[in-house]
């Protein structure tokens, strides 16, 4: 009612002061009606009145008040009758936006007049100075911040720090900060962030709960009780509900037992093509993803049954064929730059055995020209990862080698490490999900174990452990062979075999109401009925109505028919205005027809309706944009096996002759390794030494102290693991001395000796 009145005075005020200059009436009922306010609402109006251009801004949030409750009065049909609106809005975010700058503007000159008169002899200017003088030492963010902790965060309102980091750096300080954000979650452990986490007046936590946890397989590995990544045992977690912080796996579990409330993210942006994450949507996420629909015209999947053999961890063949994708494959996009490049593996193992590839065939001068294409690649983000280490990348084009197949012997057996485990798909559901443009697979697993992924997923009951992946492989190869029936078929298994969800088909092509019905027939009656696609179904969206001319730069044009319910609320409108913005970035126009309109005066909204399509097909074709020759920087030309054996011949063959000139220094080196050491005083590893070393495969950096005991499984004190001698870390490690490169047992994993102290 409050809204109401001003309204209708603020319509009077105006009439009266625009048509009849009767400035006295004006003022009388302008008074008149402020007199009868309560004292709330007088407040009110003196600070509207405060603020610059209020009129406007208050008619702003009436009309964006009145639009979506009152969803059943006559609202905007198409594009244009949105512009007054928006508009207005932009304008109200401009003025908000100077607001803020002129507030943060007041506020940091009102906090340094309090550092200068609170530090006479200190400027700001010398406090935040990047270089020392003789006067003024450089100093750290730490001690910046304890200086004046105030001043810190009002000149950096937004901090963006690891969570350890915040808690050096705020110590004492809890709830200090209006909002603590956390991302990634799933990785993060609750007892290693709990103090940032307490620093913070209201808690944002991020993450996906189908994403992994943090892993233990380091702890494992120093303890000596893996040798072997395949050799991991799953842990199982139980949560304890009366000790949540010490069971708890992750942040993000902590905060999904503490009943947070929970916001889905659903609009998925990283996949350029929606095939990419169609199978996590249907396996993982209930379909609940809205992927970006595809601007081009291209089969974003190659799917290569390369046969090799799982030998010793890994699998040459397929190390050799993703060299001959790189080669071969990759090629430059148009703007003349390569596309970012990661290659994924399902072990270690074998991802070492893809680097050293890629080494041994750049010390041959006969292949400048690959040489070349990786030290760019290299230099734009190549990676070779493990699947355990590539959570949070994104490249463009990823390669996957699924690593595992037939042993020496023609046996093949389910042993899958941890994607095997109760959390296994979790593992799978990140690898399979980092590229943005399209992913090469490289698999070795018989066919006919792939192709009977529907008995696999029946008895494990769920999409988890081997079931899943055999049926992401069945997807991706029925994907590249763009089999359409056979990529719906596992889609809609999946679905089946997940709770609350729906089979991708559904309602296709029906008309959901009548009155789309009418909609459609009153369509057929004016335009040709081939054009006119109804349930038209786009990426991740589905439009009532679509008329499609199919001719080149005119727009196809989406009819929606809108119900009052449903738009009644304002995410409903949210959530359409959004999807509205990103269909009409991918060639759509709309036009939306709300029922309660229709039903009062059908023949104005018949005619309002075909005019606009009449417009809008008529309309001088706008030009489009050739995006097609990107394609070509991801090709999917195939190579025999037998050209890519020669060619591991032929370079196994010239690295003979480069290295025939050194196998005796090697053997020297071998036998006396003391022999090459120049200073023969130089420290070792030895019992009790704490050594400090980077694992090259992840660059992670971590401390280990060498002992004697044998029970070690604890966590690390001071920053610094027990790890015992003869432990596999501990075997390589002793006698070496800083800068060695030594391998860690069988997990043809390496290490480099940075620091050796007693």
């Amino acid at each position: 009612n409050f809204k109401d009145q001003l309204s209708n005075t603020l319509m009077k005020y105006k009439a009266y002061t625009n048509s009849t200059n009767d400035v006295f009436t004006a003022e009388y009922e302008w008074y008149n009606y402020l007199n009868e306010l309560n004292s709330f609402e007088k407040d009110l109006i003196n600070k509207l009145k405060g603020y610059h251009n209020w009129s406007n801004t208050f008619i702003v949030f009436y009309l964006n008040s009145l639009l979506i409750k009152s969803s059943s009065a006559s609202l905007p049909t198409h594009d244009k009758d949105y512009i007054e609106l928006e508009n207005a809005m932009g304008n109200l975010e401009i003025e908000q936006l100077k607001y803020i700058r002129d507030y943060w503007g007041s506020e940091q000159k009102r906090v340094t007049r309090l550092f200068e008169d609170n530090n006479p002899n200190l400027s700001i200017s010398n406090l935040y100075n990047k270089k020392s003088s003789q006067r003024h030492k450089r100093l750290s963010l730490r001690r910046i911040s304890n200086f004046d902790l105030e001043l810190f965060t009002t000149f950096f309102p937004i901090i963006l720090t690891t969570p350890d980091v915040c808690s050096n750096l705020f110590k004492a300080k809890n709830e200090y900060f209006d909002i603590v954000m956390f991302d990634e979650a799933s990785q993060l452990r609750v007892e290693d962030n709990l103090p940032a986490l307490m620093k913070g007046k209201q808690i944002i936590i991020a993450g996906d709960e189908h994403q992994m946890p943090p892993s233990n397989y380091f702890s494992k590995m120093f303890d000596g009780s893996i040798e072997d990544q395949e050799d991991q045992e799953e842990d199982e977690i139980v949560i304890d509900r009366d000790n949540l912080l010490l069971s708890c796996e992750s942040l993000l579990e902590f905060a999904l037992e503490f009943s947070f409330q929970k916001k889905y993210l659903d609009f998925h942006y990283r996949s350029k093509h929606p095939y990419l994450i169609d199978f996590s949507n249907y396996a993982f996420y209930n379909q609940r993803l809205k992927p970006l629909p595809n601007n081009l015209d291209y089969n974003p999947i190659k799917y290569i049954n390369v046969g090799g053999t799982f030998s010793d961890h890994s699998n040459d063949t397929e190390a050799e064929y993703i060299l001959s994708i790189l080669d071969k494959n990759i090629q430059r996009f148009p703007n003349g730059k390569y596309p970012t490049v990661g290659i994924a593996t399902f072990n270690i193992s074998q991802r070492n055995l893809i680097y050293s590839k890629i080494n041994e065939r750049k010390k041959l001068s006969k292949y400048n020209e690959f040489n070349v294409k990786i030290n760019e690649l290299e230099e734009n983000g190549l990676f070779i990862k493990n699947l355990e280490n590539i959570q949070g990348d994104e490249r463009d084009i990823i390669i996957l080698s699924t690593t595992y197949g037939k042993n020496k012997e023609g046996r093949f057996f389910r042993r899958f490490g941890p994607l095997g485990f109760k959390k296994g798909y979790k593992l799978l559901n990140v690898i399979i999900t980092r590229a943005k443009y399209k992913v090469y697979v490289c698999s070795s697993i018989p066919e006919e174990i792939i192709l009977g992924y529907k008995q696999h997923l029946k008895v494990e009951g769920s999409n988890n452990r081997s079931a899943v992946f055999f049926a992401y492989l069945a997807y991706c190869k029925a994907v590249s062979e763009q089999n359409e029936i056979q990529r719906t078929s596992v889609l809609n298994t999946l679905a089946q075999n997940t709770p609350e969800s729906n089979d991708l088909i559904l309602n296709d092509g029906l008309l959901e109401s009548p009155f789309e019905e009418e909609v459609y027939q009153v369509l057929v009656e004016n335009f040709k009925e081939k054009d006119i696609y109804p349930q038209f179904k786009f990426a991740g969206f589905r439009i009532d109505i679509v008329i499609d001319s199919k001719i080149k730069g005119i727009p196809r044009i989406a009819i929606e028919c809108d119900g009052a319910a449903y738009h009644s609320s304002r995410e409903a409108y949210l959530y359409d205005r959004h999807r509205q913005k990103i269909l009409e970035d991918h060639g759509f126009v709309f036009h939306r027809i709300w029922s309660t309109n229709w039903w009062r005066n059908q023949n104005r909204e018949v005619k309002t309706l075909v005019h606009f399509i009449n417009e809008t097909l008529n309309s001088k074709p706008k030009e489009v944009k050739d995006n097609s020759r990107t394609i070509f920087a991801f090709n999917d030309e195939e190579f025999s096996l037998s050209q890519i054996a020669n060619k591991k011949q032929e370079i196994n063959q010239e690295l003979n002759e480069v290295e025939v000139v050194v196998p005796v220094v090697k053997k020297q080196i071998e036998e006396e390794p003391n022999l090459f050491n120049s200073d023969p005083n130089e420290k070792v590893v030895k019992l009790n030494s704490v050594v400090k070393i980077k694992y090259l495969n992840t660059d992670t950096l971590i401390k280990v102290k060498i002992v004697n005991s044998e029970n070690n499984r604890r966590a690390a004190i001071n920053g610094v693991q027990k790890v015992n001698l003869k432990s596999s870390v501990g075997v390589s490690l002793m006698g070496k001395a800083v800068g060695k490169t030594v391998k860690v047992g069988n997990l043809d994993n390496y290490v480099e000796i940075l620091e050796i102290t007693d």
